[in-house]
């Protein structure tokens, strides 16, 4: 009978939360010794690719409390314009959608 298939990424995402500062070495011999073969440098790309979007979402949440008090518009509404400008695929998508919701207003 065949293994069933492991995520290695999601393993090494799974121990770091209860490990969080074990070395990459320490972590990759941890994994082996539950049967899981895996290199310390492809824990340090996990690793990395972990601090990359917790930072994003740091820089994005001090810019929209920035922007806030600049504005007097809510951190909610901050982000609620950038899940429009995602979901219209960009500024000017976004405005004819506005255009279209104030016609439909303006009806109601």
């Amino acid at each position: 009978m065949a293994k069933k298939p492991v995520n290695k990424s999601q393993t090494v995402r799974d121990y770091l939360k209860t490990h969080p500062s074990t070395a990459n070495k320490e972590v990759a011999e941890a994994l082996k010794k539950q049967g899981i073969k895996i290199s310390a440098n492809h824990v340090a790309n996990i690793k990395s690719k972990m601090a990359v979007s917790k930072g994003k979402r740091k820089r994005r949440g001090k810019a929209a409390k920035a922007m806030s008090a600049k504005s007097g518009v809510s951190v909610h509404e901050i982000k609620a314009a950038f899940g429009l400008l995602k979901e219209c695929g960009g500024v000017e998508r976004a405005k004819e959608a506005l255009d279209a919701a104030r016609e439909i207003q303006k009806v109601l």
